[in-house]
């Protein structure tokens, strides 16, 4: 689940970044087949008659292909900013509970967290603080 507007953008940026280049590469390698096909040919009505078969397996292999591939690349990106954008914001929570005194002790996250090393050392700095 998205929990928050920064893992929001976060999301469409990566989401974006993979459909962009596949649609490129799509329509790319429709020019080259088509291309080479009417170079090689040289014949309109030939062309045509050779290319559907071609276009057809092409876009079995697409439509099959890029929404497995974006899928994948869909989940990745959403355990990445669960890891990492998650934190920010219990971390923000958690210091907003301090500032307020409603609560103390050192922050705690989870193990794999991508802030560990960040948080263990704000808990060092409020552990010499003091309460």
């Amino acid at each position: 689940m998205i929990g928050s507007p920064a893992q929001t953008r976060l999301l469409v940026l990566i989401f974006f970044a993979a459909v962009v280049p596949a649609g490129i590469v799509t329509l790319c390698l429709y020019y080259l087949i088509f291309n080479m096909m009417a170079w090689q040919i040289g014949i309109p009505e030939a062309v045509a008659y050779n290319l559907i078969p071609v276009a057809r397996k092409v876009n079995l292999i697409i439509a099959v292909a890029l929404p497995i591939s974006l899928v994948i690349i869909w989940l990745l990106a959403l355990e990445l900013s669960h890891k990492l954008l998650g934190p920010i914001v219990r971390l923000e929570k958690d210091l907003d509970e301090r500032i307020s005194s409603k609560k103390s002790g050192p922050i705690k996250l989870r193990e794999k967290d991508v802030l560990r090393p960040i948080v263990d050392k704000i808990n060092q700095l409020l552990y010499k603080a003091g309460p």
